[in-house]
Order: structure tokens, then C-alpha cells, then sequence
């Protein structure tokens, strides 16, 4: 909705009305609050807080504090559409800050400003993880990447149109299936186009297909990386546009026929073959919203197995694996959970860092996208240890692909009884909620983010005391960042000594 058109009191007051009726009754609700707000509102006018404070029970300095430490939160209207252009590292070495000079000009809009005409936005923004093929705009949360000049006009023209169904079912077993990712990376080179080409080319000519949206493989240079299963194994094309629909089909790719863009079975590409992967085993083989494709691939044997043991057990086996944080201190996993699991509280916390900053850096971003399950499982698996009944996964506020992926995985997680108040029959309980961070590098240290998910201003504690013993809330609270907890699974499924 236009933010110029939302400037009437009662739309305010109905817009902080859903937010509360929404949130309020959440631990920490001011940040999902806002966030609601100014999903309706486009930005968070000053008349919005007093109504917002006495709801929360908080004084108005305290969220107009709040509103005014997240650089993603807005005090005033944006244009229509809000363009951000990266500018960390990463895409500033691709040339980002000349096609930040670019959107500019083109927009007629000065960087943190609004066009005369109200039609745009422009913001910085740093780091959304698309590094491997900088430089990256968002145009309101669809994530663009290899952007050029060019490319940047043509995404003006395009704003707004949807994109492609996430995947299609065939009736029955369908004869042929076939793979493109829709992870942010692939969707930010035009993965959804080039499916929306694939299912209409394959109805066109009468063919049973299943197109599946997984997630990438990580070759990121090949994406859009289009599978084919066949006798062979899945033979790969790419990178594939829309308009090499037509020559891979004529060439007979449901079949794994020869064309310039064909590569081969993807296991045999030397860049993979050469690799042994066991955290990252799944990333582009399974489907990140299906439970059964995710069981049928080695998952869930870790958290049976840790059902069937003590939680003192769970601990034991994590510290003897040795398994440390890869968060980048390398604190002992195990350490950490014996910590937790000893203190005392009515309530323990599980808590996964997924606020991943750094330029160049998006493992958590790859796994939460293409094997969302994992990560379920891993922090289920700490929370058996540590007497947990509730955990939290806090991603930053430029990964709204992941945090989607991850909502849809937990209520599909939810549905086949690994969450919930009887985990798989065994009487036990555990909960999982996203939470979506406002744009605070600084809530990437661990007890910033706790007091970001507090629904305060993401501020470092002091230490002691440790999370661990007194964390969100005050309770004892284990913390582990995405790439720990997601390879809790395999140390229970194969055991420490593997």
C-alpha cells in the first residue's frame, strides 16, 4: 500500500491495534510489534508509539529507543517502492558503489532519500548474503543479484510482477523430475522465471513432470542450476535463462541430452566430487519444505536416537565429539550445554544465532534456505539436553527468504509431531519461533541479539553472568550459531567417536 495513502489517525490506530492483537501476548513482542506496523504503514509514525508503549507495558522513551536503534525501522513515509543496493565488501568490490551512483541518477533520488514524486525509495543496505554474485539490490524483498546498469533498469520496469508457483506437483508418480532451485541466490538470478519457463514448455507438450524447488548446491556461478533425474543420476544444465528453455527441451534434456549448457551427473562435477560434505550432505538434494524428503535423505536418526537417551547422555555424546561453535569463537559445544543444563530456572531457552553478518559470509544463510529441517532437528536435539521447551531462531531482517523458508519448514516440522507438545510420540515438547531482527550489525554478539529478542535496543551485556546461566529472560539459555546446531544431528546419528 502506497505509504502516502496511510495518513489517516484511524488507519494508524488500526495498523498498532492488529500489531498488538497480533504480538503482544509474545515474550519480547515490541519487535514483532513494529515490525507489523510498518509492514501496514510503510514506517512508523510518531503517533503510533503511545498506543504501542501502553499496550507493551513500556514507557514511550523506551520504544522510541527501540524504533530509533534499527536502521530497518522508518520514521518517515518511504516512496512506493523501497530499493536498497548493497554496499559491504563483497558487492562494493563487484561495483556496487557505481551502480549505487546509477540507481540514483535513475531514480532521481539522493542514498537514505525519497524521489519528488514519492515513487521511491533509496537505501544502502550491508550485506544480503548474495557475495558470490555481487553486486545485489533488493527491490522490496525480492533480492536481485550480478546486477549491472542494465540489469538495475530492467528490475524498475519488472517491480511488482509475482513470480513462479515454488513448485508442481504432478498427479500420480510423475514420469520425469526435475530441479530448480529457489533459494535467494538462484531466485536472485531469475530461478523463477526460468521454472514458470520449464512447467510451461513441459504443459505444453503434454509432458508428466514434478518440477521441484529445492535449494542450491552452492555452485553459485552455475545458477540457475536446472536438475533432470534420470537412469544416469541428475544430470545438471546451467546456467540456464529463459531463454534456453526451448533449445534444452529441443535437445531432449528430460532425458539427459547433449547441449552446451549440459554438465553432466552433478556428483561427478570435480568441485563437488572433491568434497566431502556432511553438515552441508543435503543443501541442493532435498526439497527444504518436505519432511519426508528430508527423512529420506539420513534425517531425523539423530533426534530419534537422542530421544532414547538421557539428556546427561545428549551432553556427553556432543562433548566427546568435540564439536565446537562455528559462530567463530569455538567455544566447546558441550561445555556450553552442561552449562545449561546444570543452572537453575524454571525455564531454559534454546537460541540460534542466525544474525550473520560479516560480507562473504553466508553458510547460515545456504543451510537455513536449502535444508531448513536440519537445523530444526539440531536445536530440538539441545533443547532434550538442556530441559528446554522453547527455542528461538533470530535472522537478520535482510534474509526474508530464509526467515520464509524457516516458518514454513516449522509448521511442516509441526504437522509430522517433531515439534510441539508430544515430539514424535515421546511425551516431550519443545516450540520454535522465528524471530526477525531490525537491522543491527552489532546483534550478531550473543547477548546484544538476547536483548534484541528481549524487545529492547541490541546492546552488549557484561559478562559474567554467562548466557548460559542467565540468558533471555534472565534464564539459563543455551546459544549456538546455525552451522553448530545443524550438525548436532549427524554427532547423535552416527556418534561421537565418528
Amino acid at each position: 500500500m502506497p505509504a502516502e495513502s496511510i495518513n489517516d489517525r484511524d488507519d494508524r490506530a488500526q495498523a498498532v491495534a492488529n500489531a498488538v492483537a497480533h504480538h503482544a501476548h509474545r515474550p519480547g513482542a515490541l519487535l514483532p510489534v513494529l515490525h507489523e506496523v510498518q509492514q501496514q504503514l510503510g514506517w512508523i509514525p510518531d503517533d503510533c508509539v503511545p498506543p504501542i508503549a501502553r499496550a507493551l507495558n513500556l514507557s514511550r522513551a523506551e520504544v522510541h529507543g527501540v524504533v530509533g536503534f534499527y536502521h530497518h525501522f522508518r520514521r518517515n513515509p518511504p516512496g512506493r517502492q523501497v530499493i536498497q543496493v548493497c554496499q559491504a565488501e563483497a558487492c562494493r568490490s563487484q561495483g556496487a558503489e557505481a551502480l549505487l551512483a546509477h540507481a540514483e541518477h535513475r531514480l532521481r533520488c539522493r542514498t537514505h532519500g525519497r524521489s519528488d514524486d514519492g515513487a521511491y525509495s533509496l537505501d544502502p543496505v550491508y550485506c544480503l548474503g548474495q557475495c558470490a554474485n555481487a553486486p545485489a539490490v533488493m527491490v522490496g524483498a525480492a533480492v536481485h543479484a550480478r546486477v549491472t546498469p542494465q540489469r538495475f533498469d530492467r528490475l524498475l520496469a519488472d517491480a511488482g510482477q509475482t513470480g513462479a508457483p515454488l513448485g508442481i506437483a504432478a498427479a500420480g508418480n510423475p514420469a520425469i523430475t526435475i530441479h530448480v532451485p529457489g533459494d535467494s541466490t538462484a531466485l536472485a538470478v531469475d530461478s523463477d522465471a526460468v521454472a514458470a519457463a520449464i512447467a510451461a514448455a513441459a504443459a505444453g507438450s503434454g509432458l508428466d513432470v514434478a518440477l521441484v524447488r529445492n535449494g542450491s548446491r552452492g555452485l553459485f556461478w552455475l545458477e540457475p542450476l536446472v536438475e533432470v533425474e534420470t537412469s544416469e543420476g541428475r544430470i545438471g544444465y546451467g546456467p540456464v535463462t529463459v531463454a534456453d528453455v526451448a533449445s534444452i527441451f529441443a535437445a531432449g534434456f528430460l532425458h539427459g541430452g547433449a547441449h552446451p549448457l549440459r554438465l553432466g551427473r552433478i556428483d561427478d562435477l570435480p568441485w563437488l566430487a572433491s568434497q566431502q560434505r556432511l553438515t552441508f550432505a543435503r543443501i541442493g538434494r532435498v526439497d527444504p519444505r518436505s519432511v519426508a524428503d528430508y527423512e529420506a535423505q539420513g534425517g531425523l536418526a539423530g533426534l530419534r536416537r537422542a530421544l532414547a537417551l538421557a539428556p546427561e547422555a545428549i551432553v556427553v555424546e556432543v562433548t566427546d565429539s568435540g564439536l565446537r561453535g562455528r559462530g567463530g569463537a569455538a567455544f566447546p559445544t558441550g561445555i556450553k550445554w552442561q552449562t545449561a543444563a546444570r543452572a537453575p530456572g524454571p525455564r531454559k531457552y534454546v537460541v540460534c544465532n542466525a544474525d550473520e553478518g560479516d560480507s562473504g559470509s553466508f553458510a547460515d544463510r545456504l543451510l537455513m534456505e536449502s535444508d531448513p529441517f536440519s537445523l530444526i532437528e539440531g536445536m530440538t536435539i539441545a533443547a532434550l539436553a538442556v530441559g528446554s521447551t522453547q527455542g528461538y531462531i533470530y535472522v537478520r531482517s535482510e534474509y526474508p527468504h530464509a526467515a520464509a523458508t524457516l516458518d514454513a519448514a516449522i509448521a511442516a516440522a509441526r504437522e509430522a509431531r517433531l515439534l510441539g507438545a508430544d515430539i514424535l510420540g515421546s511425551g516431550k515438547s519443545f516450540e520454535l519461533e522465528v524471530r526477525i531482527g531490525a537491522g543491527s550489525y552489532v546483534c550478531g554478539e550473543e547477548t546484544a541479539l538476547l536483548e534484541s529478542l528481549e524487545g529492547k535496543r541490541g546492546i552488549v551485556r557484561a559478562k559474567p553472568p554467562l548466557p548460559a546461566i542467565a540468558g533471555l529472560f534472565g534464564m539459563p539459555t543455551v546459544i549456538n550459531n546455525v552451522v553448530t546446531l545443524a550438525t548436532v544431528p549427524l554427532v547423535l546419528a552416527r556418534g561421537a567417536a565418528f
